[in-house]
């Protein structure tokens, strides 16, 4: 992929998911977050010629559910939640890991042992399961009600799913650094004396940097496949709505995030398809994007080092003789007659 091709990939995927961040804060902030309801339709006379829910026209771009609620403005208003959530988990996570990742990079034998033997196990244990067996009494509601405040139910999902996701992180940031520190020129810094604050520093940094950023993109879709995975099993971002009495609905999702909207509705898929497949399209599309600034951050970094190694050779090459003409007898003087 060429430098130019790389900039465009990464302009599209990072303007789509500002678009939709922003685009879903304006609305809540302007409309307070009130979905238009739709339950009948009529024709010019007056008369009733369809009931919710309708499938994706013009007038619903995405259709509505079964209570009429247009699902455009469902996912809009859900995508606050999901991807702010998926952010700051990853932000955090991602913070936590590197400082791990830098330590553990440095050092040898027994901490290698650890990082590598028993944290690396954690590569084989799905995720999903320790976050669910872990936050299911947070989340689901109990008999008596939420003990705890919305504000701090999310605080601490934010909290749990960083920590989940910090050992494998670390692990591949500390891999990336113990790769870095075999190289030439950092053995070179050592000889001459230079702390490990220094090759920190002036060596090791520069070189991971690429790496970060591309590291940081797949923590997130990570998260968001936890989140996915944890409203599947009716655990949803926030809380779980329940009710114990003899005519209740199943559980719900207190706020619109994603992940709830898919888990709420994928029996529908074979009824009225696109209330699960409205926030299955955006779910899959920001993915999509997210791998989409993976790409484009490699393909950018590869070209700078190929970019750096060309001058580094241009440099090495003494200036070209092209354009000059050869010796001749007549470029020599005869000296003492000879």
């Amino acid at each position: 992929m060429t430098r130019a091709k790389a900039k465009i990939l990464l302009t599209i995927c990072i303007g789509f998911i500002l678009l939709l961040v922003v685009g879903s804060l304006t609305y809540n902030f302007v409309y307070d977050g009130k979905i238009p309801q739709t339950l009948l339709s009529y024709n010019e006379d007056g008369r009733i010629i369809g009931k919710a829910p309708f499938s994706p026209s013009v007038q619903h771009p995405l259709g509505t559910d079964r209570n009429g609620y247009d699902l455009l403005y469902k996912v809009l208003q859900g995508a606050q939640y999901t991807l702010g959530a998926a952010v700051v988990i990853s932000l955090l996570s991602f913070v936590i890991s590197f400082v791990f990742g830098i330590f553990w990079g440095f050092f040898e034998t027994a901490n290698r042992f650890v990082s590598q033997t028993v944290l690396s196990s954690l590569y084989f244990i799905p995720q999903s399961i320790i976050a669910y067996n872990i936050l299911f009494p947070l989340l689901w509601e109990p008999r008596g009600g939420f003990d705890t405040t919305f504000s701090e139910r999310v605080l601490l999902t934010i909290i749990t799913l960083a920590l989940i996701t910090v050992p494998t992180t670390a692990v591949l940031i500390s891999n990336e650094t113990r790769e870095i520190l075999k190289k030439e020129f950092i053995l070179s810094a050592k000889v001459l004396g230079g702390s490990k604050f220094f090759v920190l520093i002036k060596h090791v940094l520069p070189h991971l940097k690429a790496r970060l950023f591309i590291i940081y993109p797949k923590i997130v879709i990570q998260v968001l496949l936890i989140i996915a995975h944890l409203g599947f099993f009716k655990l949803f971002f926030g809380g779980t709505d329940v009710c114990y009495g003899p005519f209740c609905d199943p559980p719900k999702p207190i706020v619109q995030e994603w992940a709830g909207l898919m888990a709420m509705n994928f029996h529908e898929l074979f009824n009225a398809w696109w209330i699960f497949m409205a926030p299955m399209l955006f779910f899959s599309l920001t993915i999509l994007s997210l791998n989409g600034i993976t790409k484009g951050v490699e393909a950018l970094s590869v070209t700078s080092v190929n970019a750096d190694l060309k001058k580094g050779q241009e440099e090495k090459v003494p200036p070209t003789t092209a354009g000059k003409r050869g010796f001749t007898g007549e470029d020599f003087q005869r000296v003492n007659g000879y």
